[in-house]
């Protein structure tokens, strides 16, 4: 299949088997239980540049894998679409099912996704520790909560989200526009839709940090927020009801830091 020449029947679309469906939700749980039992280790990590403590390279990469594994617990059931979208093509030659799909192929299609978020967290934990957001918040800095849900629920409405978003909430037009053959080209697609990803959802996980501290709770609004975004009705604005959402958080949180003061 050469790239942007890639035609499919209605016959050879993706579909969600038991088996594929099986593993998913093992992965997801899994991810799930991993962070939670890790809770107060990430939580830890976080707190250190507030405590006085280095952030040294070992520590650094056991957040790195933490994150990675969140990103995995989180980001998953969003991402399914676009991995079901590129396995079913694997399978295809001449637009049509001619052989199994490629497991390993669709593996190296999803790792660097996640990679590439766990170490955008890592760069974010640099980044929050270096401008002092990583709590607790006193004074000016108790509306830092506020400021970041509002400054992502006005992000919602602007280009670089909507551009970003419209390859992310279209799997099988992604998967045929960016498409590249081989090991390689799994590799490269999975760094291309990881950059997307990023540029559409990037401060949401600001909000997770700075706001949700690293809960559960916070972990599981965010998570529900991207899949109702990326893999809502088309005729449904999810984007701007994701946005309702998080400056209505934003209001309460900002009364919430008025009134304390």
């Amino acid at each position: 299949m050469a790239h942007g020449t890639v035609h499919t029947d209605a016959g050879a679309l993706p579909r969600l088997t038991g088996p594929v469906a099986t593993v998913v939700v093992a992965v997801v749980a899994l991810a799930w239980y991993v962070v939670w039992t890790t809770q107060d280790l990430a939580m830890s990590v976080m707190a250190a540049p507030t405590m006085g403590t280095g952030i040294d390279a070992t520590v650094l990469a056991v957040f790195f894998l933490l994150m990675t594994v969140m990103m995995v617990a989180m980001m998953l059931p969003s991402a399914l679409p676009m991995v079901l979208a590129y396995r079913g093509l694997t399978r295809l030659e001449g637009g049509r099912p001619a052989r199994p799909a490629d497991d390993l192929g669709t593996f190296l299609f999803v790792l660097p996704y996640f990679v590439v978020w766990g170490g955008f967290a890592v760069l974010a934990l640099l980044g929050l520790a270096a401008l002092g957001l990583l709590g607790p918040f006193t004074g000016t800095l108790a509306f830092a909560p506020a400021a970041v849900l509002l400054a992502a629920g006005a992000y919602q409405f602007t280009r670089p989200k909507e551009v970003c978003l419209s390859h992310c909430e279209s799997p099988m037009s992604f998967v045929m526009l960016h498409w590249r053959p081989g090991r390689g080209g799994a590799v490269r697609m999975g760094l291309r839709h990881s950059v997307y990803c990023i540029g559409c959802c990037w401060l949401f996980m600001l909000v997770l940090f700075v706001t949700g501290a690293m809960s559960l709770l916070w972990m599981g609004i965010v998570a529900i927020l991207i899949f109702v975004e990326k893999v809502g009705f088309r005729a449904f604005p999810a984007s701007r009801a994701v946005a309702v959402v998080l400056l209505a958080f934003g209001g309460i949180v900002a009364a919430q830091a008025l009134l304390a003061a």
